[in-house]
């Protein structure tokens, strides 16, 4: 990606540079409805609590209050819960989910009730008037407490806390191999929860039609057929009757990819009321109520033979579902690591065991990585372990075990197929561009000024795709004036990703058309294409492939008419700058003159996932007095396969990088272990990556493109993350000099404890 010209943008997505760098974003609460209520939430103030009463009657008096709605009202407008994607296997727990809580209260800020008003401030007063009267019940935060013998039950219905223990692989094979191993390591890692912090909080506008019987939503979303998909769960209807719009986003992340239990409850105050109703949430509210990330424990163990290869892997792998599960909370947990379990190393034998535990906090879910990072650091971990007690360079011994290029497509002990990829070339381009046989002289200077400077090198494959229906794009090819113009219709929504270029440099070419004739539509609120939304960096491999197939389509038409006019073999004809021509370039007609009456064509694709891949090395230099780090060198070689949009790409490295260079070092959504209550609720208590927190990142391409898909395409969104979270790590495991980790993230109170300890 180092050295790339930036290429022409289409005019859609020159405007929408333009319209967001200026300010003039539209996000939801940007939008203003006529006659529209105002909500606001009574949150529990316990993680844990029995209801013993609500009263409502002097909340409902205050002026300007138009209703109150409580948990027993949805039950009794028959809403339900928000469905739980189950493909793991048997045995998962699922408990119900109320939009309003009615008996208990299981998290701390978990709604009780929803207040409309005239004005949100009238709105917040009345929330204060409602008197509720709670029996606090004794929580369990975190996994420890919720597998502790004897712990309180999160839920009757889910014995131990446990709501699924899933185990999969070849646990026989394993043993086997652990026993004759000449060295056997082992390691554990916690990771902390993390929180979205999406440039806007939620926030949502509902309305309910009663001519149509249909309801509309206004949210910031990742795509509009998963939000359809949760409420016509939750309200027993058929998705066709929610019409869900979008605007800007400003990054999803994966929390974005549901609806909301907030969702729901306004859709049906709309209904109740005969009202738009606005919430805009706040940043306290988004960091105590929006899905949240990681909250995983991993333990592993890695055997080696003599000559220092990898004979067997066992995994043991915990994840704090919360309170709930969210939508594809268990399933992101147990997939997504299954998928890679084996890293990017041939080991003939590999096991995994799962357990999905309740807690009282909010729910987890897909979080950038969904199970992908989780996997990897472990996988990586254990590795550097390796190469340190045995005296090998971090290098030599991936080299040593990594799955040659040959061995491709390759199939995992436990199922899953990588489609391609290159560990040896990946690794032996990281090695180069980093300088990494330089670092002894970097190391010596950075020593002169009191400095600990550690490197550190992961190698990782991920799956990217997927989706449980078929992805379609419809592609309309019409005249406007003398020229063609192409409308493409997706319902995966963009937040971020460049779609509108992206999409365009794949259709263009392929009819004859500049970038500036093509218009992207996506998520519209009507649409009946079939397809899932942005999540599991999906969205070329999916998308893209049905724009390609529809675009080819059209192309194959447009020869086909052209040739009637030339008396020659539709074969025989190209399109190019608008026109039909001839192999000698001559122009048989323009486009559209072909065009009486528009081409209409949709591609549609069956889910696939593809294995991108990635080589990062990081150096972070670290101070033994004070303990702060700095990130000083970061090289990242990634493989996605063919690259369709080298500037989409580069952002999607960058923005995935931060990510995991802040969970690595300052992100933490901490909540007290005794009380339950969230200590980082807002940004003044959680860190956040800065960008002078970050060196030039030097990028590089080593593509190998997949058989897998039609264009070739590996999803790239989740790689800086993977390849930073796991990178970083390393060097700090080398910049304290082998010394144990502390407990992630890295703060500087931890690291100097480390450098400083005693004995």
């Amino acid at each position: 990606m180092t050295h790339i010209a930036r290429p022409d943008l289409t005019v859609q997505a020159e405007m929408d540079r333009i319209r967001k760098v200026t300010g003039q974003g539209c996000y939801t609460a940007d939008e203003k409805r006529t006659n529209a209520a105002r909500a606001a939430f009574l949150r529990s103030p316990y993680a844990h609590a029995a209801i013993r009463s609500i009263d409502i009657s002097r909340a409902a008096t205050m002026p300007g209050v138009i209703g109150i709605v409580l948990g027993q009202d949805c039950a009794n407008a028959g809403m339900g819960s928000f469905p739980v994607i189950d493909r793991i296997g048997q045995g998962l727990i699922i408990p119900p989910t109320p939009m309003l809580a009615i008996d208990n209260v299981r998290f701390v800020g978990e709604a009780v009730a929803m207040v409309l008003a005239e004005t949100q401030a009238q709105a917040l007063d009345a929330v204060e008037a409602i008197d509720v009267e709670y029996d606090e019940i004794p929580a369990v935060i975190g996994l420890d407490q919720a597998l502790a013998k004897g712990a309180t039950l999160v839920h009757a219905a889910t014995p131990g806390n446990v709501a699924l223990h899933h185990m999969a692989g070849d646990a026989a094979g394993v043993g086997a191999a652990m026993h004759s191993a000449a060295n056997v390591f082992s390691t554990e890692i916690e990771m902390p929860r993390l929180a979205p912090v999406t440039m806007e909080p939620r926030a949502a506008i509902g309305t309910w039609n009663a001519e149509t019987g249909c309801y509309e939503l206004r949210c910031p979303h990742q795509g509009v057929n998963e939000i359809r998909r949760d409420l016509a769960a939750a309200f027993g209807m058929p998705p066709d009757r929610f019409i869900v719009l979008n605007g800007d986003v400003g990054g999803g992340f994966g929390p974005r990819n549901i609806a909301y239990r907030e969702y729901a409850t306004i859709l049906l105050g709309a209904r109740l009321f005969n009202r738009p109703v606005a919430w805009h949430g706040t940043r306290s509210e988004s960091f105590l109520t929006d899905i949240q990330g990681r909250g995983v424990r991993v333990r592993g163990r890695l055997a080696l033979d003599a000559n220092g290869r990898f004979t067997a892997l066992e995994m043991q792998y915990d994840a704090d579902l919360g309170a709930y599960i969210s939508a594809v909370g268990a399933f992101a947990a147990v997939h997504n690591p299954l998928q890679s379990l084996i890293g990017c190393y041939t080991i003939p034998a590999a096991c995994a065991e799962f357990r999905l535990v309740h807690t009282n906090s909010v729910a987890t879910g897909p979080y950038r990585g969904a199970g992908r990072p989780e996997m990897a650091l472990l996988i990586e971990r254990l590795v550097d372990i390796a190469a340190l007690k045995l005296g090998l360079d971090p290098f030599e011994i991936r080299t040593r075990n990594v799955i040659p290029a040959a061995a491709f497509p390759y199939k995992l002990p436990n199922g899953p197929m990588y489609d391609s990829a290159d560990f040896a070339a990946l690794l032996n381009m990281a090695r180069t561009h980093a300088e990494w046989d330089a670092f002894p002289a970097r190391h010596a200077e950075a020593a002169t000024r009191g400095k600990h400077l550690g490197r550190g090198v992961a190698l990782f494959i991920e799956t990217s795709g997927g989706g449980g229906a078929p992805d379609d794009a419809a592609l309309t090819l019409s005249k406007r004036g003398d020229d063609a113009v192409l409308l493409i219709e997706t319902v995966t929504g963009s937040t971020g990703q460049s779609h509108s270029r992206t999409f365009s440099n794949i259709a263009a070419p392929r009819l004859g058309l500049s970038e500036q004739a093509v218009t992207l539509l996506a998520s519209d609120p009507n649409t009946r294409l079939s397809g899932a939304g942005s999540y599991a960096s999906r969205s070329t491999i999916a998308a893209g492939n049905a724009v390609a197939q529809a675009a080819d389509a059209i192309a194959t038409e447009l020869r086909k008419r052209a040739a009637l006019r030339a008396n020659c073999a539709p074969e025989e004809l190209h399109l190019d700058g608008g026109h039909i021509k001839h192999a000698d370039g001559t122009s048989v007609c323009s486009i559209a003159a072909l065009l009486p009456e528009p081409i209409a064509i949709t591609g549609r694709v069956a889910p696939s996932s593809a294995f991108a891949s990635g080589c990062h090395v990081v150096e972070i230099e670290v101070d033994a007095h004070t303990g702060t780090s700095q990130l000083t060198r970061y090289t990242a070689v990634d493989d996605a396969g063919v690259t369709i949009d080298h500037q989409a790409a580069e952002a999607q490295i960058h923005g995935g990088i931060a990510q995991g260079i802040g969970e690595v070092f300052g992100e933490e959504a901490l909540t007290d272990p005794e009380s339950g209550q969230v200590i980082a609720a807002s940004l003044m208590d959680y860190t956040m990556p800065r960008a002078d927190d970050f060196p030039t990142f030097a990028l590089v391409e080593c593509n190998t493109p997949s058989p897998f898909n039609p264009l070739g395409v590996k999803g790239i969104g989740e790689a800086g993350t993977t390849g930073a979270l796991c990178a970083a790590t390393s060097a700090v495991f080398d910049a304290i000099g082998g010394r144990d980790l502390p407990p992630m993230p890295f703060t500087p109170h931890r690291l100097w404890k480390v450098l400083n300890a005693t004995g």
